[in-house]
């Protein structure tokens, strides 16, 4: 256990300045967002709480799995459209005397880098977190790391070897995923870097942060309790109370200047006679002051990005998935629960009895085999209730709310019954569907590829320009983000291609380039196997079609020789006769300009041929290299 600074007052203008605008933040987010958060986990976990009831005499639980499935569909189609090819950014180098081989060797280390580090599984989350809440956020953490390998040193004095784990440090940059109801921003701000300040308040073990403060990243001073915010520590004896847990409050952004003294007491602030500086503070139990340090990156900025699911103009804070279908989600959730209600009473068998026609005492209850006494005629005294029939429009209605959910969200819902939406069993039907709600996901994804994949890989190469520089030299890096399409946007153009393969002749060029994005959109095994084999042109077919080109030629040759041959016949005869009226002679110039046009075509046609016999290598190599252009496109954006 460290040894506790007596001076535990330390910093207390700072805490104090800092801790009033994280709680009104705090206030602010709590009021106008918590409480439906709360609801749209419950929504998409499937948990039920009595405060979802839709009506007070309701008894079903039922939640309806079609806001998950909304949910799950669209993060899906988000990660399959980011990660779906094995290039998901490219690097371009904007300094004049750029080395493509360099960066090629930039971006695949920064790749390496980052999917060593699970990048992908924190983007993945920061999707889920997105469309549930409406708001994805990241954290670019940077520590040092070691990597472990075993290898083989000899034993000194002697010929032999054993093996040893050798331990190499590298600095490591990864991306952690921040909950919308963790983090606190100014609620002016529309953006992060706009806003006086950004916090995230987690709940981390005592363990942690007392390794912290023997590693000297924090400062020795009294932690106290999460569970006791005032904590009752005892200055006479040390002793503090037991508790596992340190809420740790960790502030980014400007601070007054003059707070940063230590002794500083009176949290008294002039924004226009005082200076501010961007800092990072850490409180412990929303007292204690753990950390407070200048920005420490050299660009000074703060390590945090976020995108909106859906943009909502004015607002930090999105609209996701599920608040665009809560409301059919509760209405679903409603028929179903009101439909479980009433099937209860058609169902179970229930009896009106004549109480005072009863023995005394008699236990009055109905199953198979039980004898029931009454004191006279039983048909009497009994009747069979029945509470009616259930209402078959129901499931239509159901089947209705599911569609508009699926509407308000953008989702695709194969499940919604042609009964319910006739046009889902036509194939123009299916793909108006298909194709407004690939129009909405490629809209997400662009906000997300301007708003965080880009911010978040300069932020990235930053750290590692400022923290590893022998790995990574410093260049003016731009990223340009690898887009492809999801499953279903893949699934929807396969079909166009395939229906375009049907009117174009297989010896066209355009219906090879087909075949090869049909390939390429498939996801069969030995996908690339095919694609090679489609892009090796057949030499014995390379070599009858440059035949047919010379014969051709050849041809046309032979057609103006002949044409020479009786224009010079026809002039012969001209002169022979030696016309001597007007119109014989106007006949002899006009027989000698067609003449002359003949001899300018055969120039025209000799050169053409020329040209075309030395350019027939050139032309079959563009025609190949066309071809593999239009299938890598299909790795491009959308």
């Amino acid at each position: 256990m460290p040894t506790q600074d007596t001076d535990f007052l330390s910093y207390n203008a700072l805490a104090t300045w800092v801790m009033d605008r994280v709680e009104q933040w705090r206030t602010h987010r709590d009021t106008n967002y918590q409480e439906k958060w709360e609801e749209y986990y419950r929504l998409w976990r499937g948990v039920y709480d009595p405060s979802d009831k839709t009506r007070e005499s309701e008894n079903s639980k039922l939640i309806s799995p079609a806001l998950q499935q909304a949910i799950e569909a669209t993060v899906a189609e988000l990660e399959e459209a980011t990660f779906g090819s094995e290039q998901w950014f490219d690097i371009r180098d904007d300094f004049l005397d750029n080395t493509p081989g360099d960066i090629s060797y930039l971006r695949k280390i920064l790749k390496e880098d980052l999917e060593k580090e699970g990048v992908k599984e924190a983007i993945a989350e920061i999707f889920l977190n997105g469309a549930i809440y409406g708001t994805g956020i990241g954290k670019i953490l940077v520590e040092e790391k070691s990597e472990f390998y075993p290898v083989e040193v000899p034993i000194e004095g002697t010929l032999t070897t054993q093996r040893v784990v050798q331990e190499v440090p590298y600095i490591c940059v990864k991306i952690e995923p921040v909950s919308p109801d963790e983090f606190l921003i100014d609620p002016v701000a529309t953006h992060i870097n706009e806003a006086l300040g950004v916090a995230v308040e987690t709940i981390k073990p005592r363990y942690s942060i007392i390794q912290g403060i023997n590693d000297g990243i924090y400062d020795d001073v009294p932690l106290g309790g999460y569970s006791d915010v005032d904590s009752d520590y005892d200055f006479e004896s040390g002793v503090e109370e037991e508790d596992d847990q340190v809420k740790i409050t960790e502030y980014w952004g400007l601070i007054p200047r003059k707070f940063m003294n230590k002794k500083e007491s009176s949290p008294e602030f002039d924004y226009e006679d005082d200076d501010l500086v961007e800092a990072v503070v850490t409180i412990a139990n929303d007292s204690q002051i753990l950390r407070v340090v200048e920005n420490p990156f050299m660009m000074k900025d703060r390590p945090f990005i976020y995108y909106q699911h859906d943009r909502v103009p004015g607002k930090f804070w999105g609209r996701g998935v599920a608040e665009k279908g809560y409301n059919m989600q509760k209405a679903l959730d409603a028929e179903l629960r009101s439909r479980i209600d009433a099937l209860a009473l058609t169902t179970h068998p229930m009896m009106g009895i004549d109480a005072t026609r009863i023995p005394r005492g008699a236990k009055l209850e109905v199953r198979p085999g039980k004898t029931i006494l009454t004191n006279g005629d039983p048909a009497t005294v009994l009747r069979p209730m029945n509470f009616g029939q259930l209402q078959a429009h129901t499931f239509q209605e159901s089947a209705e709310l599911e569609r508009m959910l699926s509407m308000a969200t953008g989702a695709f819902d194969t499940a919604t019954s042609t009964a319910a939406q006739p046009r889902n069993g036509t194939a123009s039907g299916m793909s108006m569907i298909q194709a407004a709600s690939i129009k909405r996901q490629k809209r997400t994804l662009m906000n997300f590829q301007n708003n965080f994949l880009i911010p978040m890989l300069n932020k990235v190469i930053n750290r590692k320009i400022q923290f590893d520089p022998m790995r990574y030299p410093l260049m003016d890096y731009k990223f340009i983000p690898y887009s492809t399409m999801g499953i279903m946007a893949k699934e929807l153009e396969m079909t166009q291609m395939i229906q375009l393969l049907s009117v174009i002749p297989p010896d066209s060029p355009a219906h090879k380039a087909l075949v090869a994005g049909v390939l390429e959109s498939s996801s069969v095994q030995n996908r690339d196997e095919l694609l090679q084999m489609l892009m090796q042109q057949d030499p014995q077919a390379a070599q009858i079609q440059q035949i047919t080109m010379q014969l051709q030629m050849q041809k046309a040759q032979a057609d103006i020789a002949e044409v020479q041959a009786k224009a010079q016949k026809l002039m012969a005869e001209a002169a022979e006769k030696m016309p001597s009226d007007m119109k014989a002679q106007e006949k002899l110039l006009d027989m000698q300009k067609k003449m002359l046009e003949m001899q300018q075509q055969a120039a025209t046609i000799e050169n053409i041929k020329s040209e075309t016999i030395r350019n027939i290598p050139e032309i079959e190599h563009l025609k190949s290299e066309t071809i593999l252009n239009l299938a890598n496109a299909r790795k491009g954006n959308v």
